[in-house]
């Protein structure tokens, strides 16, 4: 009787199934019985050559040959029987689909191999041959079909959790850009009722909420290139850079800031670049421990590449930080920051390279390059 379509009830499973531990779902149920089926052919293949074997006068060498065959033959069954175990009853027709698939083409292949030989094969040698290219080929789909199975499965797993993320940023952005806008709003409207003293306070809280909000859009924006499939579109690095330049001269007076790009340089992105050279441009003055901070912006095209360097002439980054300064770290904001550089650069399909010499630091932004527009 059955409880539910294609499922067998556990009383009426045989004993030895049970120690098994095999759920006899449908396609499980099919791997099974195809590989009870392939094994009891194969034992009795193995005994009509090893009668054939024993009638005969066989040499030593060949009776090793012969155990090696009949071992091919045998052993394939007994690796399905323990796959079967191993195959998740969701992923089992896919699987048996493979299996029976490859088998029967490797045992078509062998028949045909085998006919157009120029000796005629007995036809113990023939049966010995097309099973055991079957048993073989058997195993192999199934081996195939689990892996395909496993590669879906965790593709599923990773856009769940995908969309989780998604969400879960867009929720938390969402509440902190409200209580962000509504300090903001605060402070605004005491700033002008304040005395010296306190003014000091609400200036305090005008740039903590400033510093949130900025954290908050760097978050975004490594979200957005974490989550989602962007297209590149082509941008012109120069006016980029210089308008990026243009607004750290004023930030930072006390830092000279140099921009050396050829016209017509473009490279390929996301969309999010800015991000990436303002945050360059930051670190590089908020870091830089020279009497005359200096920071420089280059580009040079080559093959089919764009290398964008931004140069400082601070100490630079810490030795041990070298091959992990571009992932995800706790040394504060400056670590995200550079997080997101180097999320936004291989989305792009570039790369990020630290280069130090005794006198600079470069940080080597390389992307791919891009046609100027007709």
């Amino acid at each position: 009787m059955l409880t539910r379509p294609f499922e067998f009830r556990e009383s009426v499973i045989t004993g030895d199934v049970k120690r098994l531990g095999v759920r006899l779902t449908t396609g499980r149920g099919g791997l099974l019985l195809l590989a009870a089926l392939l094994f009891g052919a194969a034992v009795v293949t193995a005994g009509v050559v090893v009668d054939a074997t024993l009638a005969t006068e066989e040499t030593p060498v060949e009776s090793v040959i012969i155990g090696v065959k009949l071992a091919v033959l045998v052993v394939p069954t007994l690796a399905l029987v323990v796959l079967t175990r191993r195959v998740d009853p969701g992923a089992a027709g896919s699987v048996l689909e493979w299996g029976v698939l490859v088998g029967v083409s490797v045992a078509g292949t062998a028949v045909v191999t085998n006919t157009h030989l120029g000796s005629q094969p007995s036809a113990g040698s023939f049966a010995l041959s097309v099973l055991t290219a079957m048993n073989v080929g058997c195993l192999l789909g199934v081996l195939i079909g689990t892996h395909a199975a496993n590669a879906a499965e965790n593709a599923r797993v990773a856009n769940e959790r995908r969309d989780d993320f998604v969400f879960l940023n867009r929720l938390l952005r969402h509440h902190l850009m409200n209580a962000v806008t509504i300090i903001r709003g605060r402070a605004e409207l005491v700033a002008d009722e304040v005395e010296d003293e306190a003014e000091s306070h609400v200036r305090a809280i005008r740039q903590r909420s400033d510093h949130v909000a900025s954290l908050v859009e760097t978050v975004q924006t490594i979200a957005n290139a974490l989550s989602e499939n962007t297209e590149t579109a082509r941008a012109d690095i120069g006016p980029l850079v210089r308008d990026i330049a243009g607004a750290y001269r004023d930030a930072a007076p006390e830092a000279t800031i140099e921009v050396d790009v050829p016209p017509q340089t473009y490279a390929e992105t996301n969309g999010a670049l800015r991000v990436v050279f303002d945050h360059l441009v930051e670190n590089a003055i908020e870091h830089n421990d020279a009497a005359d901070p200096r920071v420089r912006i280059t580009a040079s095209e080559r093959d089919d590449v764009v290398d964008v360097r931004v140069i400082d002439n601070g100490s630079g980054f810490p030795e041990r930080v070298h091959e992990t300064a571009f992932e995800p770290g706790d040394a504060g904001d400056s670590a995200l920051g550079l997080y997101a550089v180097g999320v936004i650069v291989e989305d792009c399909g570039g790369s990020v390279d630290i280069a130090e010499a005794a006198d600079r630091t470069e940080v080597v932004v390389t992307l791919p390059r891009a046609a100027p527009p007709a």
